[in-house]
């Protein structure tokens, strides 16, 4: 192989290892949640595909988003769907771009942030795009949308890659390299590099040689190749920089109105945005406190790609007008060339920025590979802990982000925001957890929680939960198997609290075998647009 000029690496890649068969996962059941003494559990809706997000209109009726877009499915159907007070379910909306990312009921609109846009659907189930082409991230989506005291919309846009540069780990499981290959971290301003770049064995050409050595997709790696940028990269290495497309090296960046790894504000109708922080890595929850400080939460780079960082831990910020919170260059406030960021996937990182601003501390961090997601806070003696945030914790993607098992996450934690002290407040018991690798996808209980709202009277938590998911080692690198139909909206209150609104345990929506309880009325579609 030398005569062709392959390289020493990357190696030829194993046959897949990927599981044959994949479980059954089981229906979701109270019993098996773990909540703090004096609190009860139930499962509100269930048999969702990919659920991520909900909120509540004027009236008592409760939105909840089907994400479309998940790790491992890059095609569900984005839509949303909502629950009348008496348990009436229909879909209000679809075709929208996944993954929805948030929803926002304000002054009798629903907001929704799904992917590259923030939309409002009005009662006729019309979407109306008030901002569109912000930046595609399939691994860092733009955020859900908070409502300020001064009346703006305010949200996140995640970085495009892992620690600024694109590699290899965009195109498994992440697939952005491959569906965008233009695509690239957009900063806010200009900025000067200080030259780092790094060599990448050209994607499709991996993909070419690796079927063209083992005589698999002879057809799919010659049209791949083919559509890959046009053959614009031909040699098997290609040299990229920070923070721009794939394959240039340049030592200056331009800043762009639409930027990426930012957090933005507009009008309710979708003027004057404008730039009001930045430097935040994976921005997904996004929410005042009850202080009317701005709140969020970014998970820290992974241990993969060009720039691998080890240890980096997941963060609640404290956003502030025009500061800087350390992307690409800073994780949790420290320098990434720290020794303690040093991991075994690949060189130790080096600063990207040549002159970087003065970095934001966080208010306080989690455990590496929690998957900090959405939060909100107690605002209620009812239910208690005032004052204080509740956070979901999605749970580790290994071996995509990191080697060995992380055990961080998979649970919704109470945090007090004055010490940062944290406890665990809903998650599976152990005793309903699954046998070893597959003990967070074959519990009946709580998997991967991924938004976490109060009711509008503040009595009742509601936990939107993603659902089942695998990640397991294939030929082409880590790949993702989310599985549709095991999200679930579980409902937490206080034992005593008067029966909520809507009843619990409605099931199946359209389409789907009910996964055990009883059966309910057929959901119609969403209206015709």
């Amino acid at each position: 192989m030398a005569g062709e000029g392959w390289p020493e690496e990357p190696r030829i890649l194993p046959q897949a290892v990927a599981p044959k068969e994949f479980p059954r996962v089981p229906p979701a059941d109270a019993s098996a949640a773990e909540v703090p003494s004096g609190y009860r559990v139930e499962v509100v809706v269930r048999d969702l595909t990919y659920p991520s997000s909900i909120a509540f209109d004027d009236d008592g009726n409760v939105y909840v988003a089907e994400a479309g877009y998940a790790y491992g499915d890059p095609v569900g159907a984005a839509r949303i769907l909502r629950v009348s007070r008496d348990g009436a379910m229909r879909y209000v909306a679809d075709q929208l771009n996944g993954p929805i990312t948030g929803l926002l009921w304000h002054e009798g609109r629903l907001y929704v942030s799904h992917s590259g846009k923030v939309s409002v659907v009005d009662q006729n189930g019309q979407v109306r795009d008030l901002v569109t082409d912000l930046p595609l991230s399939p691994s860092h989506p733009n955020s859900e949308v908070a409502i300020g005291r001064d009346g703006k919309l305010y949200f996140g846009t995640g970085s495009f890659t892992n620690s600024g540069i694109i590699g290899l780990d965009e195109v498994s499981p992440f697939l952005g390299l491959l569906f965008w290959p233009d695509l690239y971290d957009r900063p806010p301003v200009d900025l000067e590099l200080t030259g780092e770049s790094f060599p990448t064995p050209e994607p499709m050409n991996v993909l070419a040689k690796q079927g063209k050595l083992t005589g698999n997709w002879p057809i799919f790696t010659d049209f791949v190749s083919s559509l890959f940028n046009k053959g614009k990269h031909r040699s098997l290495l290609v040299r990229t920089g920070a923070l721009q497309p794939f394959g240039q090296n340049a030592r200056r960046v331009q800043g762009h109105p639409k930027p990426s790894m930012s957090i933005l504000r507009m009008n309710p109708d979708g003027s004057e945005l404008e730039l009001y922080a930045w430097g935040v890595r994976s921005p997904f929850g996004l929410r005042f406190g009850p202080d009317e400080k701005l709140y969020c939460s970014d998970n820290g780079p992974d241990e993969r790609g060009s720039r691998p960082i080890a240890n980096a831990n997941d963060d609640i910020w404290v956003i502030r007008e025009g500061a800087w919170y350390g992307f690409p260059d800073f994780s949790s406030g420290i320098p990434v060339t720290d020794r303690r960021f040093r991991s075994s996937r690949g060189p130790a990182p080096k600063r990207l920025l040549k002159n970087p601003p003065q970095a934001e501390k966080p208010l306080f961090s989690r455990p590496s590979h929690s998957g900090t997601t959405k939060f909100d806070f107690s605002r209620s003696e009812d239910f208690g802990f005032q004052g204080q945030m509740f956070l979901g914790e999605f749970g580790s993607g290994t071996p995509v982000n990191a080697p060995g098992t992380v055990p961080a996450g998979y649970q919704v934690v109470r945090i007090d925001p004055q010490t940062g002290q944290a406890e665990p407040f809903f998650t599976s018991k152990e005793s309903a957890l699954g046998p070893g690798k597959d003990k967070h996808v074959l519990t009946m209980g709580p998997k991967r929680p991924v938004d976490v709202r109060f009711s509008p009277d503040g009595r009742a938590l509601y936990v939107v939960d993603f659902g089942a998911m695998s990640v397991f080692p294939a030929a082409v690198g880590p790949l993702v198997h989310p599985f549709p139909g095991t999200g679930v909206v579980w409902r937490i209150t206080r034992e005593g609290t008067q029966q909520q609104t809507p009843p619990a345990d409605l099931s199946p929506l359209p389409g789907r075998q009910p996964r055990g309880g009883p059966a309910s009325a057929t959901l119609p579609a969403a209206p015709p647009r």
